[in-house]
């Protein structure tokens, strides 16, 4: 089934997520951009230069050579690690209590981004260089636990714990792909969980999200209150929505409606079938990338198409949870269509990459399995 799936399905997925984040975008920030700078397009005219940026990343990673950035993939990891921690110098900037974000001149942007996809080389790389070595708990776990690892624990000192769990998920995900053992695995898993718990027990912010996420109409004024507008927001769209630009949670009842909360804003203007679209958009940018996985020429290209979904699909699914509160709140963009230029180019990128894999090669001495 997954050969039928490949490039052409992944560009009508990406043409038509952009295009329409464009749409929601303007809609959900053209009151809010009018307040604060006078005129309704002014995030939509940001958005767009990301586009621009995002497109010119795509053109350059679909032509690079995969051996250049197979070569150059553990300095990008370096590079990715080294700009997490400038968040926690006074090059960082402190938002919502959290210093995720990076300052240079006129430029301002999350590193984390940029890093996802760093850690996706890194991993690929040490995964890939040694597939005959797979059963060995050291090259399946330990390594590619510390490719992760070490910038997770960066951004837990941000704190951005969200960021972190995505790290580390999508790196097992490309470890079980490249043929870790389950047992190993599930030993992982034994280990992190308790942790992860600790980690959320252990910090009242976080505790208070979990309450929140279970009884969210136990507060609602309070911090119950994002996610009380975000449900309230899908409630009135039904089946069919309101209309673009007919909503009224994005009238500065639910905060971020134009970035973490732009899918209840589609919600309510597009109903149940806008949702649904999205989300069968993503369900074919994943298929599209697992089928052009198992084409891919070499471990690394497949390893590296496999990573670049897993991070487009398990933050889609993250931002999705959490906007119809499934999952506790936890403050994410959806790829390709939320506002946000770390974001949209970073996710441009990561296309760009899973198309290079997609070009037709010469099928190397190992092959993929």
């Amino acid at each position: 089934m997954l050969s039928r799936f490949g490039t052409p399905h992944l560009l009508v997925a990406l043409t038509l997520l952009v295009g329409g984040g464009l749409v929601m975008v303007y809609s959900a920030s053209a009151a809010r951009s009018d307040v604060y700078f006078g005129v309704t397009w002014a995030y939509l005219l940001r958005q767009l230069l990301a586009l621009g940026a995002g497109g010119l990343a795509l053109l350059l990673l679909h032509r690079l050579p995969l051996s250049w950035l197979e070569r150059l993939a553990y300095a990008g990891w370096l590079a990715g690690v080294v700009m997490i921690a400038a968040t926690l110098t006074p090059l960082g900037v402190e938002v919502n209590g959290a210093r995720r974000w990076l300052t240079l001149g006129p430029l301002r942007f999350q590193p984390l981004e940029p890093a996802k996809l760093a850690v996706i080389l890194g991993v690929a790389r040490w995964l890939a260089s040694n597939g005959a070595r797979i059963d060995d708990m050291r090259v399946s776990l330990l390594v590619p636990g510390l490719l992760a690892g070490i910038p997770a624990v960066l951004l837990l000192l941000q704190p951005d714990f969200g960021g972190a769990v995505l790290l580390a998920l999508f790196t097992t995900g490309m470890s079980f792909a490249a043929g870790a053992r389950p047992g190993h695995l599930g030993l992982l898993a034994a280990l992190a969980l308790p942790a992860a718990g600790a980690v959320v027990l252990l910090s009242p912010y976080r505790l208070r999200r979990l309450e929140m996420f279970l009884d969210p109409w136990a507060d609602p004024l309070g911090n119950g209150y994002q996610l009380v507008q975000s449900q309230l927001a899908f409630g009135a769209g039904g089946w069919l929505g309101s209309g673009v630009g007919a909503g009224q949670q994005k009238l500065f009842y639910l905060p971020e409606a134009h970035t973490d909360f732009i899918l209840s804003v589609i919600g309510e203007e597009l109903g149940l079938v806008g949702v649904i679209l999205v989300l069968g958009g993503f369900c074919a940018i994943a298929l599209s990338t697992l089928g052009i996985a198992a084409r891919a020429a070499s471990p690394f290209a497949a390893l590296l198409t496999l990573g670049c979904g897993l991070m487009l699909w398990l933050q889609a699914g993250l931002n999705a949870g959490v906007a119809m509160g499934l999952l506790p709140t936890k403050g994410t963009t959806l790829p390709l269509l939320s506002y946000g230029g770390s974001s949209l180019v970073t996710s441009l990128a990561a296309v760009g990459l899973i198309l290079n894999a997609a070009r037709p090669r010469r099928r190397g001495r190992r092959g993929w399995r």
